[in-house]
């Protein structure tokens, strides 16, 4: 800190920005910071640093001795010790001037953290046997199906993107964003979009993407494919990415609550069926299996959709215990 006509003594720069220097004091710093515009910009990172860390302590309740104990503590810790500029002065807030001074004018580098700034976290929606519906930070609505989870920053809305990683299945409904693309993170592929909506499920390995609305690539190492609506892409562990079209309108069911049937099987029906309510449906009569039926149920319970099945497929239902067997 050595300026053309004498060096300033850095206790006054303290007692400055404190208030407490005596005339004579207030005269040398003021002219010290005139000599020359390096002086100047020094003491502006001072001041600047001296005022957000006396904020946030602040603002946190922090207990003045207990940081200047840590500060030592991380001195202490540092092996590259700093040289005593000045006997430290007995004011509590001196001390911490003064550490934030050898901050910025000593011989070492020291990482500042500043008390009450909020440290990013990892936020973790997850499910068990249930659905549930979450709105993330930028107003996208996620509804994750049973035994799956999503995760993102707390500070989701921060950066260049908006980033979550997924585990089992999702139905997305993107905020449309074109300045902070949407990313989805699963097994080892990555779904980018800037408004839309689609399904993602990853299951042992595989991953299946279908849109419904807006248009959504898929990307998985030097690979990339687009997908639009009513086209899906699947991925697993050692082919590359497949664009296919999707054949039914059941991969949502679980958020739509609606079963939308056009020219099913009944063999399909009887698999949505079983995984939409965690029955165990069986097809007694092979006859049966490839009986096409036309019609969306809406909330309806199982045995009100198995009514109708019944009767507009005529054919019997016998149920043997957890098993339910279509004669």
């Amino acid at each position: 800190m050595e300026q053309h006509q004498h060096n300033i003594k850095e206790e006054f720069l303290v007692k400055y920005i404190l208030g407490e220097a005596s005339l004579e004091e207030r005269k040398e710093v003021e002219s010290w910071v005139a000599a020359s515009d390096d002086h100047k910009k020094q003491m502006e990172q001072f001041v600047y640093l001296w005022e957000q860390s006396k904020l946030a302590l602040e603002a946190k309740g922090t207990d003045e001795n207990l940081a200047w104990l840590r500060f030592k503590e991380k001195v202490a810790n540092t092996p590259k010790k700093p040289r005593v500029l000045w006997a430290l002065p007995s004011n509590n807030w001196l001390k911490i001037a003064a550490a934030m001074l050898l901050l910025l004018l000593g011989t070492w580098v020291l990482k500042i953290t500043i008390f009450n700034k909020e440290q990013a976290q990892q936020l973790l929606v997850e499910t068990k046997n249930n659905i549930i519906a979450d709105t993330l930070p930028d107003g996208s609505v996620v509804t994750l199906n049973k035994n799956s989870s999503i995760s993102y920053s707390s500070q989701f809305t921060a950066g260049n993107n908006r980033l979550v990683q997924l585990k089992g299945e999702a139905f997305f409904k993107v905020t449309p964003n074109t300045k902070q693309p949407f990313l989805i993170s699963v097994n080892n592929i990555q779904v980018k979009v800037v408004g839309t909506s689609f399904n993602i499920k990853e299951h042992n390995g595989t991953t299946e993407v279908i849109v419904k609305t807006g248009v959504v690539e898929v990307i998985k190492n030097n690979q990339k494919i687009t997908l639009y609506p009513m086209e899906k892409g699947i991925s697993n562990a050692n082919a590359e990415l497949i664009k296919d079209k999707n054949k039914d309108q059941f991969y949502d069911a679980y958020q739509s609550h609606e079963l939308v049937c056009e020219e099913t099987p009944l063999w399909r029906l009887v698999e949505v069926l079983n995984l939409t309510y965690n029955s165990t449906i069986v097809i007694g009569n092979p006859a049966l299996a490839n009986l096409k039926i036309t019609t969306t149920f809406v909330n309806d319970s199982l045995d009100k959709v198995l009514q109708i099945i019944a009767t507009t497929l005529q054919f019997e239902i016998e149920k043997k215990g957890n098993k339910i067997i279509l004669q």
